[in-house]
């Protein structure tokens, strides 16, 4: 049965992709929509948007079938689909070390960290496996489903580019493989990099360019709610420096509805990256409307110094703050420029020429696409902790116990907030800390046994099986709970 559902869904995805989309609330929210009360008006078909009040309708004519439906004495609004340019939150860093993790003063100052080693350190002494039995929700470009560091993580998933469920990754999609990485790479498997939140399981959404639409956010959203994810991370949102851009209304009641209404009311957790164009995300000329969101959680990135990164964008809706990669201040960026790039984040690529770096990892990860999966890491292991932690106290743990770092150019106010940091960096040990003198930690979430992607070798030529330079050469590290070998 699971399986006719999820065939029936890709037929839909393959029909509509074909079509211009108009997005349609009625007045009375419990009339349904019928085709006959709109013989005019050119719908070829239409279905309800889940957790929304808004059908998207399909026609061939769009600005004809909006004309016709905005004269109609039976809807409320009728909003064309359009697409968005979309640009995924990276700035690629480059060096071989997960200092981010636990910081001993390989790069920049020591104890600039989200304290997660020493968090994993404290579950453990509880009887916890860090992130057991989450569900992590990534939509992103695309995914190196068989890496052998995520060898039972990532669970199946939806290719909204191809129409399937294998959302594997092709050339120029290196993006949501790192990503994943950063959350729930295998810990302790003496193998590559270690995931902030190592037991998390990952539910992969391809996307490609085809998440600008907002039919296909849609769908990506309650795709991933669908399996009963508990934390979705956006390493992705509107182009940086290209003006304003508002989250489409439909989102909109979507993400309301994940916070208000999913977990039995616990609600999902949804976070975003802020954003790589230092520019504020809550000033109308340049204002971001998914990061800005009020029921999601805006993430920027901040150095191995604990200052605010130059690209992180900024404002008074950005929330918190992960440790990411930096540039130098006069860069402009582009992923590739690795020489420019400083403090970088170390995690899985996409292997061959899938990726950014031709091997099995990158030490060229980062921007605030690296801070807001690690953010949603520390999430996962909050809630693998306490399972009946709800949305708005998890947010108010981590806000409270954030760090309050660099406070003279943060100006921090009297709530503890700024415009530059947010609440400050994420510190995963204080915000298990105060979870569990709040509450009785001892998990309980149950082991996920679902189907998963299995680890495949993956041959590699001669001529793309080699380093960019010295940089990335293989380096072994081992801290306080944790031991990784870096390749």
């Amino acid at each position: 049965m699971k399986k006719l559902f999820l065939a029936a869904i890709l037929l839909v995805f393959s029909v509509i992709f074909a079509e211009e989309t108009v997005f349609v609330q009625l007045k009375d929210e419990t009339r349904k929509f019928l085709k006959s009360d709109f013989e005019d008006c050119g719908i070829s078909h239409f279905y309800k948007i889940k957790r929304s009040s808004f059908y998207a309708v399909h026609t061939e004519n769009r600005d004809n079938s909006l004309n016709c439906l905005e004269k109609s004495a039976l809807v409320k609004k009728a909003v064309p689909d359009r697409k968005m340019n979309i640009e995924y939150k990276s700035n690629d860093p480059f060096f071989a070390n997960q200092w981010h993790l636990l910081n001993t003063g390989q790069r920049g100052i020591e104890g600039n960290d989200a304290k997660v080693a020493a968090a994993w350190e404290y579950l453990e002494s509880l009887g916890i496996a860090p992130g057991k039995g989450v569900k992590i929700g990534i939509i992103d470009d695309a995914f190196d489903l068989h890496h052998p560091d995520m060898k039972g993580k990532y669970l199946k998933g939806l290719d909204l580019v191809d129409g399937d469920d294998y959302p594997y990754a092709d050339e120029n999609e290196p993006h949501g493989t790192c990503v994943t990485g950063v959350i729930a790479a295998v810990k302790d498997n003496e193998l590559g990099v270690a995931g902030a939140c190592p037991e998390c399981k990952i539910v992969p959404v391809r996307s490609g360019d085809m998440l600008g639409e907002g039919e296909n956010m849609a769908n990506a959203f309650n795709f991933v709610l669908d399996q009963g994810v508990q934390i979705i991370s956006n390493s992705w949102g509107p182009t940086d420096n290209g003006g304003g851009e508002d989250m489409p209304e439909v989102i909109k009641e979507i993400v309301k509805y994940a916070r208000e209404k999913e977990r039995g009311g616990l609600g999902v957790v949804i976070f975003f990256a802020a954003g790589n164009g230092n520019e504020d995300i809550s000033a109308e000329a340049t204002f971001d409307g998914y990061a800005a969101n009020e029921d999601v959680i805006a993430v920027g990135a901040l150095n191995a110094y604990g200052q605010r990164s130059n690209y992180s964008d900024f404002g008074r809706d950005l929330d918190i703050m992960a440790p990411s990669s930096d540039i130098d201040g006069d860069y402009v960026w582009n992923p590739f420029a690795f020489d420019m790039i400083k403090d970088g984040i170390w995690t899985i690529d996409a292997r061959s020429w899938y990726g950014y770096s031709q091997s099995d990892y990158t030490g060229t990860f980062g921007g605030t696409s690296s801070a807001s999966p690690l953010a949603a890491a520390v999430a996962g292991l909050l809630i693998s902790a306490y399972p009946e932690l709800s949305r708005d106290e998890l947010y108010e743990i981590i806000t409270t116990t954030a760090d309050k770092v660099s406070p003279v150019d943060a100006d921090y106010d009297e709530n503890g907030f700024s415009e530059k940091y947010g609440y400050g960096r994420i510190n995963a040990l204080a915000a298990l800390q105060l979870l569990c003198e709040r509450h009785e930690c001892k998990g309980g979430l149950p082991e996920i046994e679902e189907e998963t992607y299995e680890p495949e070798d993956l041959e590699m030529g001669s001529d793309i099986d080699e380093f960019p330079d010295d940089s990335m050469l293989p380096v072994k590290t081992t801290g306080k709970g944790c031991s990784v070998t870096v390749f």
